[in-house]
């Protein structure tokens, strides 16, 4: 059977959104006849002989009161032959007298091919953006057994740049649970905030990039580099919480400039969102970057670890000197400068140097000087 491009079920929308508009009942059939789409529900899935003709001739066949008994299937109205990519897909007939609606018929055989169009591109948009998305998921994967060749004529097949540089930044909604019991959200509403947060965040980037719902509560982006991704992630951060009053954790993996690259970033995304959330509670968003001594502290062995502490673990996971191991950290990460740290801390400089002088007790550390000072820093951090 010759069919039409699109679904009988586009069809018949395609058929509704005319009627509303011109008040005549309208017909769609298939090169064979076949009536697939109608205003007269008792007419689908029958044959229309006209409209086989008009498919064959390629040429628009009015029927008038005289022939209706001529043709099976037919009442009186016009027919004209439907055209995509210059071929001839289908008939469109619009029921009533001839004279009367004769007039629509060049308008209504223009709004179904535009309206046919419409939906193919739809579909080849869908179909696409589908087929990145897919290619995507498999791209920050680990590749242990996957053919990295592949993936290359993959990325080719849906025009992704492997050699662009980029980055996989990883969003992680926070308390996920406690918003959908919060919010009273069931499966399918939780899938459609899902594609609302998917249909935001794409908002914000190029056609060349990608951005997807992994799993659950964790969406990934796939972005070309940035100016300021700080910027760029807090933007996207505001808008989701105005929007939705959704947080989110964020996570910068590293710069991908090779296809084995994206799984590294998606995991550094990953990591550095676990170490952001322990060591800076009062960010929202975390780049690779400013976490690297965490991460490497993090591949260290256990036994590494404890001989490295030698007991001071003990002093600086004792809750008493939460305040002055605080103090250390701060005062390392501003360059051990007193005034600095005080600004940073909200005290007085005095404060800073009686908390220091309390260290030294503590720890039998002079954190004044820097190695003594990076050892008990190391520490913290590996503690945290």
């Amino acid at each position: 059977m010759g069919n039409m491009i699109i679904s009988n079920r586009d069809s018949q929308k395609i058929v509704d959104r005319l009627i509303k508009i011109l008040g005549k009942n309208i017909n769609m059939m298939n090169k064979d006849g076949l009536i697939i789409a109608s205003g007269d529900s008792d007419r689908i899935n029958t044959i229309h002989e006209v409209a086989r003709i008009a498919a064959v001739d390629m040429t628009e066949v009015i029927v008038t009161k005289k022939d209706v008994k001529k043709y099976k299937g037919c009442k009186i109205g016009v027919n004209l032959p439907l055209y995509y990519n210059g071929e001839v897909i289908g008939v469109v007939g619009i029921t009533g007298d001839p004279k009367e609606v004769k007039g629509y018929g060049l308008i209504v055989k223009e709004l179904v091919e535009l309206m046919i169009q419409e939906n193919e591109r739809q579909k080849m948009e869908l179909f696409q953006s589908r087929a990145k998305r897919s290619f995507a998921k498999e791209l920050i994967k680990k590749h242990d057994n996957i053919d990295l060749n592949l993936l290359e004529h993959r990325a080719k097949l849906v025009d992704f740049n492997l050699h662009k540089e980029r980055n996989v930044i990883v969003m992680s909604i926070n308390d996920f649970s406690q918003y959908i019991i919060d919010n009273k959200l069931d499966e399918v509403m939780v899938q459609e905030l899902k594609e609302n947060i998917t249909s935001v965040i794409s908002g914000f980037i190029c056609s060349d990039d990608i951005a997807f719902n992994f799993k659950e509560q964790i969406f990934v982006l796939i972005k070309g580099k940035e100016e300021n991704i700080y910027s760029y992630c807090e933007d996207i951060y505001k808008i989701l919480l105005d929007e939705f009053g959704i947080s989110m954790c964020i996570g910068i993996g590293g710069e991908c400039k090779a296809v084995e690259d994206y799984a590294q970033s998606y995991l550094q995304a990953c990591r550095v969102i676990d170490i952001g959330k322990r060591v800076n509670k009062t960010k929202n968003i975390y780049f690779i970057k400013d976490y690297k001594l965490q991460l490497l502290l993090e591949s260290i062995r256990e036994e590494d670890k404890k001989e490295f502490l030698n007991g001071l673990d003990k002093i600086i996971l004792n809750k008493k000197n939460a305040e002055i191991i605080n103090t250390i950290k701060i005062y390392f990460e501003n360059g051990m400068n007193i005034n600095r740290a005080a600004e940073k801390l909200y005290v007085h400089r005095n404060t800073v140097i009686y908390r220091m002088n309390k260290a030294k007790e503590i720890f039998n550390m002079d954190i004044s000087k820097p190695y003594e000072c990076m050892i008990i820093y190391l520490s913290i951090n590996l503690l945290l």
